[in-house]
């Protein structure tokens, strides 16, 4: 494959700065940059129901600068996709994706050749550190205490342990197992839950593994639940009534998943009952969150606008994943982080 007749287009503005545009130009390839953005609320719908996306409202229409760019790329990288990816892009080759999830691409690139690798693991220790803090801030009433500061108030709320208590963590991925990782320090006992599970199978972060068949009787033994599992068809409502119902009272909740693997009126219900003793949420399944969505007033529940990860350097290390898969590219070895037989 010769570098002379390949055009990689940069189409997210996260990505753009760190491109090396001459060092790339230099060895023969044409680089293009223009952004393509898709509004959430659409690429949450094609994550929820990719087989339905084109028969769901009206998709991001493209500049005719879009439609160039697209014309002539041969790699792409990228948040977001058009639908029907291919007949506007007849040359494309390989998409670098700038996050883990690629849900929405089912609606993009669906049945055809089009290699995807994905940034899995990029923003795992940021979320986890994200998820680490939002439990501390239960355990040691950090709302609390800032809420008595406010009112000039000197009386001592103590907090609770988190050595000694159980945490679940339901998708033992990237994001999963460097939670896992930052919690042992603080002394819980682990239970991680893994999709591909198998009888016997152990993992050395966590002190007992199990498959999502054994999730509802695992949830009555731990006292806090952080949600990491990948939004696919079967984690579609995993949170429901009666899986809130199977916890343990007083528990904690956090989800860094999708907004879609979540019931928000059973979270809420919840709450409001005690049955929870306080959630944190960085996703929704509205985004932005409407200002009139309960979530907002929901007691005990810290939102974040799923901000969780950390935006330092983030592009830069893009860029490294993208220009590391580039010689095996061009060369036709396997590549790193390609995205399995789902599409």
């Amino acid at each position: 494959m010769n570098a002379n007749d390949l055009t990689i287009l940069i189409s997210t503005f996260v990505v753009s700065p760190a491109v090396d545009a001459d060092d790339l130009e230099a060895r023969g390839f044409t680089v293009l940059s223009v952004p393509y953005e898709i509004e959430s609320t659409e690429r949450i719908t094609r994550e929820e129901d990719p087989a339905a996306a084109r028969r769901r409202g009206e998709p991001t229409p493209l500049t005719d600068e879009q439609l160039d760019a697209f014309s002539r790329a041969d790699m792409l990288i990228s948040f977001d996709a058009p639908l029907d990816l291919p007949a506007i892009a007849p040359n494309l080759k390989w998409i670098q994706t700038i996050g883990s999830g690629v849900g929405q691409y089912h609606a993009s690139i669906g049945g055809s050749n089009i290699v995807l690798t994905n940034a899995a693991g990029l923003a795992a220790g940021p979320i986890a550190d994200w998820i680490v803090g939002r439990i501390l801030e239960v355990h040691k009433r950090f709302i609390a205490h800032r809420s008595l500061q406010d009112k000039k108030e000197w009386q001592s709320w103590l907090g609770s342990d988190l050595a000694g208590s159980t945490v679940l963590i339901v998708g033992l991925g990237a994001i999963g197992r460097a939670t896992a990782k930052r919690l042992h320090a603080f002394g819980p006992r682990l239970i991680g839950v893994r999709r591909s599970y198998t009888e016997g199978m152990t993992d050395p972060d966590v002190d007992e593994l199990i498959g999502p068949d054994q999730l509802h009787d695992a949830l009555g033994r731990c006292d806090t639940v952080v949600l990491s599992a990948a939004g696919h068809g079967d984690t579609e409502d995993l949170f429901d009534a009666a899986t809130f119902d199977a916890m343990t009272d007083r528990s904690i909740f956090i989800n860094v998943a999708r907004g879609h693997l979540v019931v928000e009126p059973a979270l809420i219900a919840a709450l409001e009952s005690g049955k929870l003793r306080a959630a944190a949420i960085d996703v929704a399944r509205n985004e932005p969150l409407p200002p009139d969505d309960p979530l907002w007033d929901a007691p005990n529940l810290s939102i974040s606008p799923h901000s969780s990860a950390t935006a330092e350097r983030y592009g830069e290390r893009v860029y490294e994943m993208f220009t590391e898969n580039l010689p095996l590219f061009m060369t036709g070895e396997p590549m790193r982080r390609v995205v399995g037989e789902f599409l």
